[in-house]
């Protein structure tokens, strides 16, 4: 075949001076293969070859040349992008984006179908990196979100073991030691409420003593992010230590009294729900109003937005109960930063543990208060025990299946709305 009777302008018959061709799928006329750095050599039949169109097939001079010269079946060089084309099962599939994600490093992930001027044919948009979000990799978000380095499955045993001295010592023991020492023993309620008070204040005392030596030592791995001083407590540490003051308070002065008040000697844990609660209220107000807080709080340094107390309780007692240390205060800061979901469910479990306390150490305060009776305040001092733990136990099953499916909203949220859940 000579150049003058091909059916497309010579000018484009003409462009090509190597051996490298594009083929056109004889099924889809529309639908050709790009050539490639892969030469495979190929024997075909003249009767094999697909028939000359008008779309963009091209070859070369000397590729004409020998097919007018030789009568016998041609030999070819052509190019193939992969064995599949020769099946002629072509489409017009846009590839996917590889969903690999570099595994260090801060460069965003690239589309692997793309050239070296990024007009791939990949959606560049798709994976652009997100403004003002720290590119930390993920092996389960796309784009990547700041990822916890912190799982409950990986804790089971500490915490459940953690869960189960305090439902003993801060709920059981207390009126179990009680009713059971003074109606089959002799002993006075005063030796009685020492020894609980004594048991009760050890478990305390030591928890106490652990989080502040962590807090002193010399390395500040244990310390809120930008805290500088040696001595720099985080704010769960004080408010904890204010619940214990107020408890101390409570049971000295009932044990003190002769004969000892039950109604404060059953004051400990309405007490301790009771301070938490309106913590977390009040900071969920001046969170939502933009106050600014007049002094560190934790990891949130002066002058910035009043943090919500359960993001700080999350921080301070798994950087240090849980021995996250500051790598976790870090996670945590950014993922609360980067994600709108995460922000709403801490919102939303603020409300719920915030308003659900009161209303328990409401009760709790009324039952203790409300009896003049012996058999009466007998029953609401084992109530003041017991009935926290019947509230804490579901609502602390209920928060951990909904945050595991609020994680999952989470993920699917961040990747269908690209760039909506920045800070």
């Amino acid at each position: 075949m000579s150049a003058e009777t091909l059916p497309y302008p010579p000018s484009h018959h003409t462009s090509s001076t190597s051996d490298d061709m594009t083929l056109t799928n004889p099924t889809n006329p529309s639908t050709s293969v790009a050539p490639s750095t892969t030469h495979v050599n190929l024997e075909l039949d003249s009767h094999d070859k697909p028939a000359p169109t008008a779309t963009n097939t091209t070859a070369s001079t000397t590729d004409a040349t020998d097919t007018t010269t030789t009568p016998a079946l041609p030999k070819k060089s052509i190019t193939i992008e992969d064995s599949r084309d020769l099946t002629g099962t072509l489409t017009n599939e846009k590839p996917i984006a590889s969903p690999i994600v570099p595994s260090s490093g801060d460069n965003p992930p690239r589309n692997a179908n793309a050239n070296g001027n990024g007009d791939g044919n990949g959606n560049p948009d798709d994976l652009e990196p997100i403004p003002g979000i720290s590119q930390r990799t993920s092996s389960i978000l796309r784009p990547p979100l700041p990822p916890l380095p912190f799982h409950l499955r990986d804790h089971r045993i500490a915490v459940a073991f953690a869960f189960t001295v305090m439902v003993i010592d801060h709920g059981l023991f207390p009126p179990a030691a009680y009713f059971g020492l003074k109606y089959a023993t002799n002993i006075s309620l005063t030796v009685i409420f020492g020894i609980i008070t004594g048991i009760f204040g050890v478990v305390l005392g030591i928890e106490c003593f652990i989080r502040s030596i962590k807090l002193i030592l010399k390395s500040p791995r244990y310390r809120p992010l930008g805290q500088t001083a040696r001595f720099g407590m985080d704010f769960w540490q004080y408010s904890f230590t204010l619940c214990l003051i107020i408890n101390v308070v409570c049971v000295s002065v009932g044990t003190a009294l002769d004969p000892p008040f039950l109604n404060l000697m059953a004051m400990p844990m309405p007490t301790l729900i009771f301070n938490i609660s309106w913590q977390l209220l009040l900071s969920d107000f001046l969170h939502e109003r933009k106050y600014r807080t007049p002094f560190r709080i934790s990891s949130t340094p002066k002058g910035e937005i009043w943090p919500r107390f359960i993001y700080v309780i999350i921080e301070d007692v798994i950087a240090v109960d849980c021995n996250g240390k500051r790598e976790w205060r870090q996670s945590w800061k950014d993922r609360v930063e980067a994600s709108k979901p995460m922000r709403e469910t801490l919102k939303r479990l603020s409300m719920f543990w915030g308003i659900g306390g009161i209303m328990m150490s409401s009760l709790c305060f009324g039952l203790l208060w409300g009896f003049d009776s012996v058999s009466g305040k007998e029953a609401g001092y084992a109530l003041g025990w017991l009935l926290p733990w019947a509230w804490l136990i579901p609502s602390s099953i209920f928060t951990t299946f909904y945050v595991k499916k609020r994680l999952r909203d989470e993920r699917h949220f961040c990747q269908r709305y690209k760039g909506s859940f920045s800070a």
